[in-house]
């Protein structure tokens, strides 16, 4: 069984032992083909998904429509309410809001991009059922990766070591747009940029339901770290990733500035931020687009 993987959304979460388990179940494991996904990208489908990096997502999971099952992670798995940016439907649960926006996709199995949430040793088993050719192996694959669903241990914000730095800046976001390469990017000359990401998301989380209780778990992420930051000595600004095409992202920085004593400010987050995932281990690319689907030959290129 061929099955797809959108790889845009946390993926160093839940990505590598999903991948791992169904390549063990038997699957070939696909990721879109390049020239499949800039095609996917000009789908006039996409004008109904709300923000960049959902945007991008959707366009992985039409590039990947040629195969038997897409595996689509669920950044707020678990949580049914509609407060803050969980008012959005993609980030309240974005399977949901991709399969309704974007119609005609293979069957989607939503997976929690947290590996702690609660009952996914069940979920595994049926996929892992409806994924086998054999189901009496399921026991013992279970058996066999389930220790994989320990999580690493995050590895914390490094200390400035060069003395050309003159402040040290927290970045904050939706942890979907933080990653290393975006804080790389946004570290301005003199600056030492210290991002959420590589902090625990389970604490930042608590942080964040100390707050209010009733908000998604992305949302208490995300001003969990802005809570811890603003504590922490040393930190001389925080700052807030925002995606400009995103109502629920100027939300949470409204939120956010409400929290903050001490220097605030927001940045867009840059065209094309959403960076590419490598493909995994065992890992074939979804099939090129052929001239059936839209795309010219090489004759037709050198006629035009």
């Amino acid at each position: 069984m061929r099955i797809g993987f959108v790889t845009r959304l946390l993926w160093d979460r839940w990505g590598p032992f999903w991948s791992r388990l169904l390549h063990a179940a038997g699957a070939e494991i696909v990721a879109p083909d390049p020239a499949r996904l800039e095609q996917a990208s000009d789908d006039p489908r996409l004008g109904a998904v709300s923000g960049r990096a959902f945007r991008a997502a959707a366009a992985e999971a039409i590039a990947l429509s040629g195969c038997e099952r897409l595996i689509v992670p669920h950044p707020n798995f678990g949580y049914d309410g509609a407060r803050g940016s969980a008012q959005d439907p993609f980030v309240a649960d974005f399977p949901g809001a991709l399969a309704h926006a974007v119609p005609g996709l293979p069957p989607l199995l939503a997976v929690p991009a947290d590996l702690s949430s609660p009952g996914i040793e069940s979920l595994a088993i049926s996929i892992l059922s409806t994924v086998s050719p054999s189901p009496g192996t399921v026991p013992r694959l279970w058996q066999t990766h389930r220790a994989d669903l320990r999580t690493p241990r995050a590895p914390g914000v490094p200390a400035a070591r060069t003395p050309s730095v003159t402040s040290t800046v927290a970045l904050v976001g939706q942890p979907w747009h933080l990653d290393e390469a975006l804080r790389g990017r946004l570290e301005a000359t003199g600056e030492h940029l210290v991002s959420a990401h590589r902090l625990d998301p389970a604490a930042l989380r608590s942080e964040g339901w100390r707050v209010d209780d009733k908000l998604a778990p992305s949302d208490a992420e995300a001003l969990g770290a802005v809570r811890l930051f603003a504590r922490r000595p040393g930190i001389a600004r925080v700052r807030m990733v925002v995606d400009p095409d995103s109502g629920a992202d100027a939300w949470l920085a409204r939120r956010a500035r409400a929290l903050v004593r001490r220097p605030f400010d927001t940045v867009e987050l840059p065209a094309g931020a959403v960076p590419p995932v490598a493909v995994p281990v065992g890992t074939a690319a979804s099939a090129p687009p052929s001239e059936a689907d839209g795309l010219p030959s090489d004759d037709e290129e050198r006629a035009s």
